[in-house]
């Protein structure tokens, strides 16, 4: 957040009052803030929107999945395996 909360002034990191309306500025508020829009962006919403804002909708999905398959264990690896095991088998059983 690089402006004023009340009049909207463009500002300096560094500053801790408003030139323009004389507001003290809450750096709380701005934690909070960075840390409800990191967490908005871990979640599948988030995740969602970052990949359908992108120019190369593809290219971001493609990345979204390398994260998730980096960030699975061995149980999670072996858990989709089965599941499309089993999916598989469904359909060649049904053809």
């Amino acid at each position: 957040m690089n402006k004023c909360s009340v009049c909207g002034h463009e500002r300096n990191d560094h500053d801790m009052k408003c030139p323009e309306c004389g507001s003290f500025y809450s750096k709380i508020a701005e934690i909070i803030a960075e840390q409800e829009a990191q967490e908005e962006m871990r979640t599948f919403r988030g995740r969602c929107k970052r990949i359908l804002a992108s120019d190369d909708v593809k290219q971001a999905l493609l990345a979204e999945l390398k994260l998730i398959w980096a960030g699975l264990t061995k149980k999670g690896v072996f858990a989709l395996f089965v599941i499309f095991v089993f999916v598989f088998a469904l359909v060649v059983s049904v053809l």
